[in-house]
């Protein structure tokens, strides 16, 4: 049994990739309300420095756990899930995925996605908020296996940071180019996508992205809004 696959190109030690499989946790730690968030985080990083991988979500609207004058929708399910598991386990041969191609809808209509952006960008003019990153989940029917299809995913897109975590009720599947946030040795990184390109098969083709970065204004202001906003966070 699979529960958790974990690809991150530099979290392994000195910075090498990580690739591993996880199997049955010895045990999952719930958050089901904003009170229990904090607890729950205490609780996995104690269980990680004991050698134990802790391996889970946090979702956004567990926010009002951080600050209680954020606010947020009300959902369904946990805030924050994390499975303990005592070791790794080599990555194995995954079952080849067979499903019908997705067929995506998006819950926000697009004439309430123009009026938000219209407000958003009022807040932004009355100085209100510096950035707001206006989002709308997809939905989609799916028949077929949830691993079979991070195999897929993750081979079609094979981003830095791919997760794969069965979390009972729902399976999670992650492939992303961007680090939030890394966390070692009491030093801890960040590294935003805003305001950066990505590396060319040449020198010539690095200095032409580099030139490009700093000649336009546009990346410029996205880097420095990025990295104030991790900043103002941390």
């Amino acid at each position: 049994m699979v529960s958790a696959l974990i690809d991150f190109v530099d979290a392994g030690p000195g910075g090498t990739r990580l690739r591993a499989a996880f199997g049955t946790p010895r045990e999952t730690l719930v958050a089901r309300s904003a009170d229990e968030v904090m607890p729950l985080l205490d609780a996995a990083h104690e269980r990680s420095r004991d050698g134990a991988w802790c391996i889970g979500h946090v979702r956004y609207e567990a926010a009002r756990a951080f600050d209680p004058a954020l606010p947020t929708y009300e959902r369904d399910g946990p805030l924050a899930w994390f499975a303990v598991y005592d070791a790794a386990e080599p990555w194995p041969a995954l079952p080849a995925a067979s499903h019908a191609p997705m067929q995506w809808t998006s819950a926000l209509e697009r004439a309430a996605f123009d009026e938000r952006i219209a407000r958003i960008l009022q807040a932004i003019a009355d100085g209100e908020v510096y950035q707001i990153n206006l989002t709308a989940p997809l939905t989609s029917r799916f028949d077929g296996d949830a691993l079979g299809l991070f195999d897929a995913l993750h081979r079609a897109q094979p981003a830095a940071y791919a997760v794969y975590l069965d979390a009972g009720d729902e399976q999670l599947l992650s492939v992303s180019p961007e680090l939030f946030f890394d966390w070692r040795d009491r030093r801890l990184l960040g590294r935003p996508m805003k305001g950066t390109a990505p590396r060319g098969a040449t020198p010539e083709a690095d200095r032409a992205a580099a030139e490009h970065l700093r000649a336009s204004e546009k990346e410029r202001a996205e880097n420095l809004m990025i990295v104030d906003l991790i900043r103002n966070d941390v």
